[in-house]
């Protein structure tokens, strides 16, 4: 990985990025067949285009390059901008488990921090209940934190970086207790690149995506038996 902030790339010479045969050949003996995806925006999709870069969201591409490797993939994305932790746990959850994944993806928790007072061990209990109820079924689990990219030139939103910290944290931990698969994104150098944001300065631009996606199926790849 490269730690350059200000460099300009496009998808296909940003070392961060995976070109799909690349990508596929990682992928070559994942066992997933149903994949199911629940969330907030980030599971969803959100951001801006990005010169240079295919307009696809992280989810779209993991699943484009896990078809090229293995074949038919069934994929449900339940994805909801806005949700809290409480709200996936609460909307999503049983239609994701009804699905009868293989694979479970949660990603969420931002949206937990717009409070005055966040409440991470219900944020946690949440996340423990969502591993929980997918490690029954016998699927296998994963997640991701979420990237150390605070605009330093929006004062507003630097206290959202201890915030984002501790979050951070309570979804390391939960994952840990369930075993599941992790995409550490917190310490990227992605994060200080100064045009990966999208212009709410909340979601990854595109840019930003190519470069989570590459990280999901690094993550995936190093979780095939």
């Amino acid at each position: 990985m490269v730690d350059v902030a200000d460099s300009v790339y496009t998808e296909a010479t940003d070392p961060d990025c995976l070109d799909d045969e690349t990508a596929a050949e990682m992928l070559r003996g994942a066992p997933w067949r149903r994949v199911a995806l629940i969330g907030d925006s980030t599971a969803h999709g959100a951001g801006d285009p990005s010169p240079g870069y295919r307009e696809i969201y992280w989810a779209p591409r993991v699943l484009k390059v896990l078809r090229d490797a293995v074949g038919s993939v069934d994929f449900l994305n339940t994805g909801q901008i806005n949700a809290t932790s409480k709200q996936v746990l609460d909307t999503q959850l049983d239609r994701a488990i009804a699905f009868e994944p293989d694979l479970l993806y949660v990603a969420c928790g931002g949206n937990d921090l717009w409070t005055h007072n966040p409440d991470y061990d219900a944020a946690e209990a949440n996340l423990d209940a969502m591993f929980a109820a997918g490690k029954r079924t016998g699927a296998r689990l994963a997640t991701m934190t979420i990237a150390d990219a605070v605009p330093a030139h929006v004062p507003e939103l630097l206290p959202f970086r201890e915030r984002l910290d501790e979050l951070n944290k309570r979804i390391r931990a939960a994952a840990d207790r369930h075993d599941a698969i992790l995409v550490d994104l917190w310490w990227h150098p992605v994060g200080r690149r100064t045009n990966v944001m999208s212009a709410d300065n909340i979601h990854f631009n595109i840019s930003g995506h190519a470069v989570v996606a590459a990280e999901v199926i690094k993550a995936l790849a190093a979780a095939t038996p």
